[in-house]
């Protein structure tokens, strides 16, 4: 008999990544999505400069770290993103994303062909939203948005009508200070990372409040400026810490389990990039690499829907993303 271990076991397994602005790589990945069959959709959000470049896209992988393909450009017009903050995707595999810059969503079919929108300019009336940060959809394709500037939660039918809104601006049961990542669990229970009260608030499947856990601080169980959150199917919590540039996890009833801090090697992608470089190789036989290892801003965390399951940390500030396997024991 096969069982999870209560304190969610984790084997770092490999490293995705390289900076690049456009191609195989990243350029500051903000958040991740990952289908059924393992591919993994990155929103590269770049920089001013870069952007002009063509680095803000969305880049195309699989877990194995095979590049796949890229699609979508910086700009306003259709189809076109200036600051992405985060992205999931549907059952029939269409790619959702949320733009603060633009205050909108945009969807893209599973053939990356841009399909609708809805959102325009700042607002908090049912028509607009006012930098639109975390972005997940529950078991019946509706579209939940963590709506930052306004202090509360929207959800959304697929094609973008408004089914529900709540929260006001506090730090009261039920009230944000700038949400931020939002997640769902196999319950369709709603986990929003309240980025400036540094903590994680549980609501129920119709958006009634449960609980929160996490205070400020830098301890086990504490939080600074929480970025995202992810639910695995035992229930267990994975928030991406982003000051305290971890990923911090907890049970599902918000006892604080551990946390981690990155574990990275260097990807197949960098190997193959320095290998023709005999200086950087010399270099990096004699650095200390400990540091390269460590989450830098880590801002998305993601679980895929697989037994046991993989959970991928989005590491922005190097580009890259930590793919760790889930571990399961023999019950013995």
């Amino acid at each position: 008999m096969m069982v999870i271990v209560p304190a969610p076991p984790l084997k770092y397994s490999h490293t995705i990544g390289l900076l690049a602005l456009n191609g195989r790589g990243f350029s500051n990945p903000m958040n991740a999505a990952i289908t059924d069959d393992g591919i993994i959709y990155v929103a590269n959000r770049s920089n001013s400069f870069q952007a002009l470049q063509g680095a803000v896209r969305i880049t195309v992988c699989n877990l194995q770290g095979e590049y796949l393909d890229e699609f979508g450009k910086y700009g306003t017009e259709d189809g076109a993103f200036v600051w992405p903050t985060a992205l999931d995707v549907d059952s029939n595999g269409d790619i959702y994303l949320a733009d603060e810059h633009r205050h909108d969503i945009q969807v893209w079919d599973k053939d990356r062909n841009f399909v609708r929108k809805w959102g325009s300019g700042p607002g908090d009336d049912e028509l607009h939203m006012n930098r639109p940060a975390g972005l997940a959809i529950d078991s019946r394709d509706n579209v939940l948005v963590a709506d930052s500037l306004n202090h509360r939660i929207l959800r959304f039918t697929a094609d973008g009508r408004l089914l529900a809104r709540w929260g006001s601006a506090g730090t009261g049961d039920g009230q944000f200070n700038m949400p931020w990542g939002i997640g769902v669990d196999s319950n369709d229970n709603i986990y929003v990372a309240d980025w400036r009260n540094d903590r994680v608030q549980k609501f129920s499947p119709d958006g009634k409040y449960v609980a929160s856990f996490g205070s400020s601080g830098s301890g086990i169980g504490e939080l600074r400026r929480p970025a995202d959150v992810a639910v695995d199917l035992e229930g267990n919590v994975y928030v991406a810490d982003w000051r305290n540039e971890r990923v911090s996890i907890f049970e599902a009833d918000g006892y604080p389990l551990t946390a981690i801090t990155g574990d990275a090697d260097l990807s197949k992608w960098g190997a193959e990039y320095i290998v023709a470089n005999e200086d950087i190789i010399r270099g990096r036989a004699i650095a200390d690499l400990t540091p390269e290892k460590r989450f830098w801003g880590p801002t998305g965390v993601v679980i895929d829907k697989t037994t046991p399951g993989h959970l991928v940390v989005v590491d922005s500030c190097r580009h890259r993303l930590q793919i760790y396997d889930r571990v399961q024991y023999d019950d013995v």
